[in-house]
């Protein structure tokens, strides 16, 4: 390490107070600064710590390493004094959290001190027990500024799938979806569609954009609201569809798949992110029609095909069938199974079309063959 690597320490030494500025300030002897990293200088608990914390980033590797090691083995008299502190310098009680992330008691304390950074939330919600899980699920504030908690909560075999559960129905209650995190698919299906729409309303969108059922609590909403004067333009230029969503969150285009409109619902059915398709073809406004439309399709996401394929209400349709059947992005045991159920002409079709599934192909003609004998 150069000496520049005291440089990267985030506490500038001059905010330092005096007695451990002079414990951890580069040109004090290597011994003095031993002493203060392995926790022997005479100071206060709170500016104890800070030095020691400090001296995690010295020059010398093996007061790095003492200073390191006395602050994973933190004596409980000093912990108990200084865990719950909210004058104690945040990135002190952040890397505490980490360093003490075995020791229950006092992470526990470090989760509930108020100036602890959020960012300490996250990275011990991937090591905590199942009880700190439970401490930091019930932290709905910190849960909101930072959901990147229930990435780390999801990759932890420690914490249950109850108390995941719980902090993804809140996060996505609250329209937050974290990108890569399985989980939040399930638990958007799982809303009924009033929470959804709740959810949702969350989320500004345009009033051209939304479903019909839903312009019009968009215009009560604007009732008390400052409306702009008749005869007067927007300040924000109008915008395409596509230039709404190319910036927007995973969260917010999931809200425009429940909110939107039929062209706004078409349009995510093909989003490359498949929560957002989902999101799409599940919207409580969807129309029969619209599936049809769906099934047809060779663009949207093949994961709503597949979901078509499954819903029972769905392939009762005999157009939905006809489109399944015929789908090169249906999964082949299902296309295949609804071949048989088709009249004679639409079997036919199938049999000398190019544009499905060899498998598909040889069914039909199998089928066609059988029934002209």
């Amino acid at each position: 390490m150069t000496e520049d690597a005291v440089q990267i320490c985030p506490i500038p030494l001059d905010t330092l107070p005096a007695a451990a500025k002079r414990a951890v300030d580069p040109s004090t002897p290597v011994p003095a600064r031993m002493m203060a990293a392995k926790g022997m200088a005479p100071m206060a608990p709170k500016e104890l710590v800070t030095a020691q914390f400090v001296l995690t980033f010295d020059t010398d590797a093996k007061v790095r390493e003492a200073a390191t090691s006395s602050l994973s083995k933190l004596d409980a008299r000093i912990s108990n004094a200084i865990i719950p502190d909210p004058s104690v310098n945040p990135h002190v009680l952040g890397y505490l959290a980490r360093a003490l992330a075995a020791r229950d008691a006092d992470v526990e304390k470090l989760l509930l001190n108020p100036s602890t950074p959020v960012s300490a939330f996250v990275d011990v919600a991937l090591l905590a027990s199942e009880n700190i899980c439970e401490v930091i699920a019930n932290n709905q504030a910190r849960l909101l500024d930072e959901p990147e908690i229930a990435r780390s909560l999801s990759k932890n075999p420690r914490a249950l799938k109850s108390t995941l559960d719980r902090v993804i129905d809140f996060l996505i209650r609250n329209n937050i979806i974290v990108d890569g995190v399985v989980e939040f698919e399930s638990a958007l299906l799982r809303l009924g569609a009033d929470d959804r729409i709740k959810a949702a309303q969350l989320v500004d969108i345009p009033r051209e954009f939304l479903d019909e059922g839903f312009q019009a609590d968009a215009a009560r909403k604007m009732i008390g609201e400052d409306e702009i004067p008749e005869g007067e333009e927007e300040p924000e230029e109008n915008k395409t569809l596509e230039e709404k969503l190319r910036d927007a969150t995973t969260g917010e285009k999931v809200a425009w798949a429940t909110l939107g409109n039929k062209s706004v619902r078409g349009r995510l059915m093909r989003d490359s992110n498949r929560m957002v398709a989902m999101a799409a073809i599940t919207s409580p406004r969807v129309s029969d029609l619209e599936v049809v439309q769906a099934a047809q399709s060779r663009t949207v996401h093949q994961d709503v095909i597949a979901y078509i394929a499954h819903q029972k209400d769905y392939v009762k349709l005999y157009p939905i069938k006809v489109a399944l059947a015929g789908n090169p992005k249906c999964p082949l045991p299902m296309s295949m199974k609804f071949v048989p159920l088709l009249q004679r002409k639409d079997i036919k079709n199938l049999s000398l079309s190019k544009n499905v599934p060899a498998g598909v192909r040889n069914l039909a003609v199998k089928i066609v063959k059988e029934r002209a004998t």
